[in-house]
C-alpha cells in the first residue's frame, strides 16, 4: 500500500534554535501513528508544521507531501483550501481553538459552508449527525449553545466534530482525549477508527497515554528534544524498546505507581 503521508528530513526552527531535527515518516492510508514522548520534545510542533499552522518567526524545512502533494510548498490561500478538507485537526486546547462568540452548532457548520456547496438544510442535518456521532446530543448539549457552557471534555468532541466534518483523508489529534472520562474516551477512539476503516483515513495520534497508544496506534514513533529516537509496529517498539528513552517511558508508564527507583538516563544531545 502506498504511503498517504510522506515526511522526510523535516527540520523546524523558531527565532531562537532548532525545534525539530531531520523527522522522517511515512503513514498509510487507515493507519494510526501515535507521536509520544515528554512535554517539550516538539509533538505539538511537528502537528503545527503538517497543518503549516506554525507560528511567525518558525520556518520549516525538507519535505512534507500528502497524497504526492507538497505542502511546503503551498501558498496560504492554497492552504485554506485543504484544511478543514484533506486534513482535519483536534487542537489541545478546545478554548483557545473555538470561538468564544459563536454557538457550537454554527461553528461545526461553518466547515461544511466553506468546503462543500450543500444547502443549509443538508447542512443542518450533517451537523447534527455529527453532535450525535460525537455524543453530544446525548449529554443533553444544544447546537445553540455556547463553547463556555460545555466542560473541557464536550469541548473537545466538538473541535472532534469540527475535524472529521468534510471527511479529511488525514486527521491530526493533539492530546485529544485529555479531558475525557474513560468511557467518553473509547467511545470517540471508536469513532475515529470507524471513519479509518470505513474512508481509509489516516490519523497522526499525539498522545502521553502510552495504554492508549499500545491500544489503538499500529505504529509509534518517539520524539525527545525535537529527535525521533525511535520508531516501529508498536507491538516491537513496546514489547522490544531499544532506546532507552522509549525504556524508561515505557517503565514509568508500567510501574511509575509502585515508586519503583529511576534509572538516571544518559544525556542525550541533538544532531547538530
Amino acid at each position: 500500500m502506498s504511503a498517504l503521508l510522506h515526511v522526510r528530513n523535516l527540520e523546524v526552527q523558531s527565532p531562537a534554535r532548532p525545534i525539530l531535527h531531520t523527522l522522517s515518516f511515512t503513514l498509510e492510508p487507515g493507519k494510526i501513528l501515535a507521536v509520544t514522548g515528554e512535554s517539550g520534545s516538539g509533538k505539538s510542533t511537528l502537528a503545527l508544521a503538517l497543518m503549516g499552522l506554525l507560528p511567525s518567526g518558525f520556518q520549516a524545512h525538507g519535505n512534507i507531501h500528502l497524497e504526492g502533494q507538497d505542502l511546503l510548498a503551498l501558498s496560504e490561500a492554497e492552504w485554506c483550501q485543504i484544511r478543514g478538507k484533506r486534513l482535519g485537526m483536534v487542537f489541545q486546547e478546545p478554548m483557545t481553538a473555538l470561538n468564544p462568540t459563536r454557538r457550537i452548532g454554527a461553528q461545526i457548520a461553518d466547515t461544511f459552508h466553506l468546503h462543500t456547496t450543500w444547502s443549509s438544510r443538508r447542512i443542518r442535518a450533517e451537523t447534527r449527525t455529527l453532535m450525535e456521532q460525537a455524543d453530544l446530543l446525548d449529554a443533553g448539549v444544544s447546537e445553540r449553545a455556547y463553547p463556555h457552557q460545555l466542560s473541557g471534555g464536550q469541548r473537545q468532541r466538538v473541535l472532534l466534530a469540527m475535524a472529521l466534518a468534510c471527511q479529511p483523508t488525514l486527521l491530526i489529534a493533539d492530546e485529544f482525549t485529555t479531558a475525557l472520562d474513560a468511557r467518553t474516551q473509547a467511545a470517540m477512539m471508536a469513532l475515529v477508527t470507524r471513519r479509518c476503516e470505513a474512508q481509509g483515513m489516516a490519523v497522526l495520534l499525539i498522545s502521553h497515554d502510552l495504554g492508549l497508544v499500545r491500544h489503538h496506534a499500529d505504529h509509534v514513533l518517539v520524539m525527545k528534544e525535537g529527535t525521533c529516537v525511535e520508531q516501529g509496529p508498536t507491538a516491537s517498539v513496546f514489547d522490544a524498546p531499544v532506546h532507552p528513552y522509549t525504556q524508561a517511558l515505557l517503565a514509568m508508564s508500567l510501574h511509575g505507581a509502585a515508586r519503583v527507583p529511576l534509572t538516571p538516563l544518559p544525556v542525550f544531545t541533538a544532531p547538530a
